[in-house]
C-alpha cells in the first residue's frame, strides 16, 4: 500500500508570526473600540432621556401616592394624615424642575443673550 505524499504544513517564522499577531491585534482593538464608541453613544442617549424624566415620574408617584387612593405604602413611625400637613403642591415643584430643565439644556443660547 502506497499512501500519497502528505503536503508539508506551511510553517512561518518567528518575524512572520510576530507581525500576523501583530496586526491581528491591532485589528481587533480597533473593531472593539468600534464597538465599544457605538454602544456608550446609545446608552448615553438612553441614560439622558431616563434623568430628563426621572423627576417628573418622581413627582407623579408622590402625588398618586399622597392623594388618599387605595393603594399605600405603609412607612413605619410615620402619622397618617402628616404628608397632608406639610403642605405645597407637587405640581409647583413639577414646574420648577422643568424651568430648571429648560434653563440647563438652552444654557449656551441663553449666555450669549445675557452677556
Amino acid at each position: 500500500m502506497v499512501s500519497a505524499p502528505r503536503p508539508r504544513p506551511s510553517t512561518f517564522t518567528a518575524s512572520e508570526q510576530w507581525l500576523l499577531m501583530t496586526a491581528t491585534l491591532l485589528i481587533c482593538g480597533f473593531l472593539g473600540y468600534v464597538v465599544y464608541d457605538a454602544v456608550m453613544a446609545t446608552a448615553s442617549e438612553m441614560l439622558q432621556r431616563l434623568l430628563v424624566i426621572f423627576p417628573l415620574i418622581l413627582i407623579i408617584a408622590v402625588h398618586l401616592l399622597s392623594a388618599g387612593s387605595q393603594f399605600s405604602i405603609p412607612i413605619p413611625g410615620s402619622e397618617p394624615g402628616a404628608i397632608h400637613r406639610a403642605g405645597g403642591s407637587p405640581w409647583g415643584v413639577a414646574f420648577v424642575l422643568l424651568l430648571l430643565v429648560f434653563l440647563i439644556s438652552y444654557q449656551p443660547s441663553l449666555h450669549g443673550l445675557i452677556f
